[in-house]
């Protein structure tokens, strides 16, 4: 909320809002209702558009994805009160776009079927409460790039890609990863619109403690790599971004670049990179 001017010199119009969310016998939210309501009223009073999604994806969430708890279709049902509860606000407060949940395959590991099924079911009961754009969310290994019915949804919003220290020295490789990704999207979800969702390169130094791509981390999850293969230079940040936008700029809806952390791009090359495509776009289209 403090960079609202600089959000706005990016070609920025639109921000995602995670509600954070927590198992304790059911699902509850573990942030303030009231600073997600205020934070949605600032953006909009500042011109920017909001789009909101529930987020198990963290450590305090109570479950863990790879146990017998988030297996099958439980857990998700537990879930389906609070999203209702969160699409009527979304609606109340002029959310531009809502998605019932961030990354459900933590919900339901691996089990298409069951996000399959919950996602159908929950799409109607949605409908009746919220009438902005509903998106569903997807995440690509490594924890799980499920297919998924989906039919209904006005937008399909993926991740799961990151740069790596390769584009250093092959690009090329960097720009085949970008491809296929694209490829497999229209592969598994035929005639949806796309947006990409936290696709970036991350620079460090610091970062969540449960992510793989941390350096401290890389020994115990990924043993094979160096442990800097998903640290990159400012500069290889910069081509990325460049290089990302190149590739799919006419194919998707849009993008939701990641800041958090090491994956920010404020104030590095990749800033320039982004105000240039955003601000082309918006002479033309008023923006992704």
């Amino acid at each position: 909320m403090g960079d609202l001017d600089n959000i706005k010199l990016d070609g920025v119009n639109i921000v995602a809002i995670g509600v954070k969310i927590c198992v304790d016998g059911n699902v509850t939210e573990c942030e303030s209702e009231d600073e997600i309501k205020d934070a949605i009223s600032e953006f909009h009073k500042h011109g920017l558009k909001t789009f909101l999604l529930l987020n198990p994806a963290h450590p305090d969430f109570g479950v863990d994805p790879y146990s017998t708890e988030a297996t099958g279709k439980p857990l998700l049902d537990k879930l389906t009160p609070l999203v209702l509860k969160w699409a009527e606000i979304s609606e109340e407060y002029g959310v531009e776009v809502f998605a019932p949940v961030n990354e459900p395959q933590l919900l339901s590991y691996q089990d298409a079927d069951a996000v399959s099924d919950w996602a159908q079911e929950l799409l109607p009961k949605l409908r009746k409460v919220y009438h902005g754009k509903v998106a569903f969310r997807v995440h690509k290994d490594p924890e799980g790039f499920a297919v998924y019915n989906l039919t209904g949804y006005d937008l399909l919003v993926f991740s799961g890609m990151a740069c790596t220290k390769d584009i250093e020295e092959h690009p090329e490789w960097i720009a085949r990863l970008i491809n296929e990704t694209l490829s497999g999207l229209r592969a598994s979800y035929p005639g949806c619109s796309y947006v990409l969702f936290d696709m970036g390169a991350f620079t460090g130094p610091d970062h969540y403690w449960w992510e793989p791509i941390a350096p401290a981390n890389m020994p115990d999850f990924m043993p094979e790599l160096p442990p800097d293969f998903f640290t990159v230079s400012n500069e290889s940040q910069a081509e990325f971004y460049d290089l990302f936008f190149n590739l799919t700029w006419n194919d998707v809806e849009g993008f939701f670049l990641p800041v958090y952390r090491g994956w920010g791009y404020r104030g590095k090359p990749a800033e320039q990179v982004i105000r240039e495509w955003f601000h082309a776009e918006a002479d033309v289209s008023e923006g992704k």
